[in-house]
């Protein structure tokens, strides 16, 4: 059990956050006394483990990195989800809150994670996700491919809801993170929760091959007009 006061983390910056909070509290309604919830690249901020030290349910926090600007991540494993050593079907709930867009950065394909997500939650429990659209992340978060994230999640459930937060965004302004990019120009940034139930079998082949770490995966899992925006920034604003 963690010190209390370790307990009080920051929320997720803006201008996602407003809409994580909001989302994750949807999550936290579904975790009852007795239940096992993994969170991955849970971080710092501990919204979800202090919901379930609240209500009796056990919770186990996955991250790659020790600590972030200082403050102790919260993990109850430092590991990658493309090695997550948990077994197969011991959760009843898998959270991941603004972590998916970053997995292919980590050397983990959206494909094997989902796999990963999958292959520890149970028959019939559920898998919540949500992730920021045109705000940062690889290629089908950046650019918003929501039916190639969505084809991708029929391989793992019959069951899955896309709900989109912050768009349109009236009565907020909209806000464009990439000024300069002309990909991303008039399309604001927002937020997209994905939650999905576990019923169906895992399907087969599925792997981690093109799980790239560094500079080849930011080459093979970012567009072209991307990398090439980023190199041209880098040479402009040094």
């Amino acid at each position: 059990m963690l010190a209390k006061k370790e307990l009080k983390r920051p929320i997720p910056p803006a201008p996602t956050g407003a809409c994580t909070i909001a989302i994750v509290d949807n999550y936290l309604k579904e975790i009852k006394s007795g239940m096992k919830v993994l969170e991955i690249g849970c971080g710092v901020w501990s919204k979800t483990l202090d919901h379930c030290n609240k209500v009796g349910a056990h919770y186990e926090g996955l991250d790659v990195q020790e600590e972030y600007y200082g403050i102790k991540c919260i993990a109850t494993r430092i590991e990658n989800l493309a090695d997550l050593s948990y077994s197969d079907s011991e959760f009843d709930i898998v959270i991941g809150n603004q972590t998916m867009e970053h997995w292919a950065q980590h050397g983990c394909t959206m494909e094997w994670g989902l796999y990963q997500c999958f292959r520890v939650v149970r028959p019939g429990g559920r898998v919540f996700l949500n992730v920021p659209i045109h705000f940062h992340g690889t290629k089908y978060f950046l650019h918003g491919k929501l039916k190639k994230i969505e084809k991708l999640f029929s391989k793992f459930s019959n069951n899955v809801k896309f709900e989109s937060w912050g768009n349109p965004s009236d009565p907020i302004a909209p806000y464009y993170p990439h000024p300069n990019y002309q990909a991303l120009k008039d399309k604001p940034a927002y937020v997209l929760d994905i939650e999905s139930v576990k019923d169906r079998e895992l399907p087969k082949g599925v792997s981690n091959t093109l799980g790239f770490n560094g500079r080849l995966s930011q080459i093979f899992h970012n567009s072209i007009s991307y990398n090439l925006y980023r190199v041209r920034s880098k040479v402009f604003n040094g």
